[in-house]
């Protein structure tokens, strides 16, 4: 008799309007983000409205996208909504939805580990 185990996604799918991305939820991956995505919005949390602190919001929200979701996504992203104070709503929910995604994720993993601590 054989086990059949089914394999995994290893991507969370993204979608912001019509574009499609994916999250890769590796070690590495997640790992990465939980740094980058804390640095990143403290950051965002010191502009201001002024003009310059607008166009370093817009170069701290590109390498949010970017790192997130890959090299170029911030340009596409733009060119559908290109607004700075939208994008920024876009990358609260894109990190608060991750966050949710990875926590759960963890917490298989806590409930896996405790199985098989009880089996020992």
């Amino acid at each position: 008799m054989a086990i059949k185990i089914e394999k995994k996604q290893t991507e969370i799918p993204i979608e912001i309007g019509d574009l499609k991305f994916a999250f890769d939820v590796t070690d590495e991956s997640i790992q990465r983000f939980r740094e980058n995505a804390i640095k990143i919005q403290q950051e965002l949390e010191v502009i201001d409205d002024e003009e310059e602190d607008f166009n370093k919001a817009k170069d701290i929200l590109k390498k949010g996208f970017d790192v997130i979701l890959g090299d170029g996504a911030f340009e596409r992203v733009y060119q559908m909504t290109p607004s700075i104070p939208y994008l920024l709503n876009y990358f609260i929910q894109l990190v608060d939805g991750l966050t949710e995604e990875i926590n759960d994720i963890g917490a298989i993993q806590e409930r896996a580990n405790k199985y098989l601590r009880k089996k020992k």
